[in-house]
């Protein structure tokens, strides 16, 4: 089961960070000397904590938050080590993913499970973005759908092709080329639709399914692994 959270910038506690971050966190911080950059860390660690608080609770109430460490693992992607009353520190098995834009922070947090999450404003690309990262189908699809709509897709498929790579744990190391997302029709109600997602066989990647809604002019997309 795939669980996630939206947070904004004003859901930011008025708590210090050190009353709810972890003392790895707490040094990462510290590491961080762009305000800008400093608010949208703490706003993805809250918005990912919040998350595993209810995921984790232990029955009646999850665990501390300072108790919920996420750290960087060597290839960059989030890890969650929390210290649970009941059984000391845990490493897994639930697999993380977080994203911010724009003073919102998006986190989905699946059990075993490869997992990629994306938020993304949408707002106007450069004329020649889509021709520089996206596949021939992309465009295709892109020139078939009306023009009201084009920045939109280009947001999605772009956040997707995201979504995808976190969840490979690849991030923008690779030609987004080698991924393709072919968008479902966006829902009226901001229900989710699907993605359907096809990789380069040079990735090696499992099967994967993926989903998009648009939310009050942001996009949102997950991709997780198909168990």
């Amino acid at each position: 089961m795939i669980t996630w959270l939206v947070q904004t910038e004003d859901d930011l506690p008025a708590l210090p960070p050190a009353a709810w971050l972890s003392p790895p966190e707490r040094e990462r911080l510290a590491l961080l000397r762009v305000e800008k950059r400093r608010r949208e860390w703490l706003l993805g660690r809250w918005t990912a904590k919040r998350l595993l608080q209810a995921r984790l609770g232990e029955p009646v109430a999850g665990p501390a938050l300072d108790a919920l460490a996420i750290v960087a693992a060597p290839d960059g992607a989030p890890e969650l080590v929390a210290e649970l009353p009941s059984t000391g520190p845990v490493r897994g098995p639930l697999r993380l993913a977080i994203s911010h834009s724009h003073g919102r922070a998006f986190c989905a947090v699946a059990e075993r499970i490869a997992i990629g999450a994306d938020i993304e404003l949408v707002t106007p690309r450069h004329p020649t973005f889509a021709h520089d990262y996206f596949t021939a189908a992309e465009l295709a699809s892109l020139a078939a759908a009306p023009a009201a709509a084009y920045d939109t897709l280009v947001t999605a498929i772009w956040s997707a092709k995201e979504s995808t790579l976190k969840a490979l744990r690849l991030g923008l190391t690779v030609d987004t080329r080698q991924v393709d997302c072919q968008l479902a029709p966006a829902s009226a109600t901001e229900a989710w639709a699907t993605v359907r997602i096809h990789c380069d066989p040079v990735l090696e990647a499992p099967p994967l399914c993926g989903w998009w809604r648009v939310s009050d002019g942001y996009v949102l997309t997950l991709v997780a692994a198909v168990a």
